[in-house]
């Protein structure tokens, strides 16, 4: 379970959990290793591809060889399914940030 307040994104979050997964991820495996990072690009993008980022959890959960990399997938879902409101307005609370 992760806590967010009113000012944080539930996409933020996921980016960052993602970003996370693509660092701690061992290397031993490529749809781990190659797909933490190829989805982290992807969430970090105004606007998500989710027919990539679908194919791509997909073939994670199915071909990793760890729990990570089955597992990582589920930051995506779980904002598609839960904040797709955040992810159709394209909102990001690190691009304000950065500025």
């Amino acid at each position: 379970m992760v806590v967010l307040s009113q000012q944080d994104l539930a996409r933020d979050a996921a980016l960052n959990t993602m970003q996370f997964f693509a660092q701690e991820s061992c290397g031993q495996c490529t749809p781990c290793r190659v797909g933490t990072d190829k989805a982290a690009q992807l969430m970090a993008a105004p606007v998500w591809d989710h027919d990539t980022l679908d194919d791509l959890g997909q073939v994670m959960v199915d071909a990793s060889i760890c729990g990570l990399g089955q597992a990582a997938p589920n930051a995506i879902r779980c904002v598609q399914r839960y904040f797709a409101d955040e992810v159709a307005a394209g909102m990001s609370n690190q691009k304000e940030s950065q500025r």
